[in-house]
């Protein structure tokens, strides 16, 4: 009996080794499915809304505020924080090093669109003498750009962690850098999507149009969110120690 009970547990752990690699399969699977689709959607807005930008002139100044923001937004961050994702394809074959400038690089330019283009919708409000920040759309987009500057200023003390870790632990910089982006970014996508309801898109294209935009808009923000959700879910179980 005892050799017999030896023999099923022994038995028991090699059938779950060989669970093991296929539930990695499965994982990797669904990972690069939805990173494809995330990938997709976000092309499929970028696109879309540069067309109506090209459709309604970008010989207006709050053309350039749309698709600025839309481009920094909804392209550049997504994609510099998709691409720190272990289930990224683009990125998979590049090392930690390598990710990170290549992230800084992305990031930085997707800032500076985001700055250029609401500050163009601020220079022609004033103008055209009208009220800054009247709506909810324009008040989610300014507090997004507040946290835009905290991230900026995060990115750098993560960025110096080591040489910073005499006064403070390089954990709590990176920690408060993806806390102050995921703000910001959330916000930004939110502002994006309540600018769907905005005459540049409702001239110019067909209400099934803005409801795609809108659903796929809220996916990619989701998606976009898994890596980071569980880098954070790691910092704080690490601290929690």
């Amino acid at each position: 009996k005892q050799g017999l009970n030896m023999f099923t547990a022994s038995d028991k752990e090699l059938v779950a080794d060989k669970k093991k690699p296929v539930e990695n399969e499965w994982i990797c699977m669904m990972e690069g499915i939805f990173n494809t689709l995330n990938h997709t959607m976000i092309g499929v807005v970028c696109i879309y809304t540069s067309w109506l930008c090209w459709i309604n002139g970008f010989e207006k100044l709050y053309t350039w505020h749309v698709f600025l923001t839309l481009i920094g937004y909804h392209l550049l961050m997504a994609e510099g924080i998709v691409l720190l994702y272990s289930g990224n394809g683009w990125t998979q074959k590049l090392t930690h090093s390598h990710k990170r400038t290549v992230h800084w690089l992305i990031e930085v330019v997707g800032c500076s669109c985001c700055v250029v283009g609401i500050a163009l919708e601020i220079y022609f409000r004033e103008s055209t003498n009208r009220r800054h920040f009247s709506s909810t759309h324009s008040i989610v987009g300014l507090v997004s750009l507040a946290f835009l500057a905290l991230t900026l200023v995060n990115g750098l003390m993560a960025l110096f962690a080591p040489e910073l870790r005499r006064r403070i632990r390089p954990i709590y910089s990176k920690l408060g850098h993806y806390l102050t982006g995921t703000v910001c970014y959330v916000l930004g996508m939110v502002a994006i999507v309540l600018a769907y309801e905005k005459k540049i898109y409702r001239q110019n294209t067909i209400t099934e149009g803005i409801t795609m935009m809108t659903v796929f808009t809220i996916a990619v923000t989701v998606l976009s969110m898994v890596g980071v959700v569980k880098t954070v879910y790691n910092q704080v179980k690490t601290l929690a120690k």
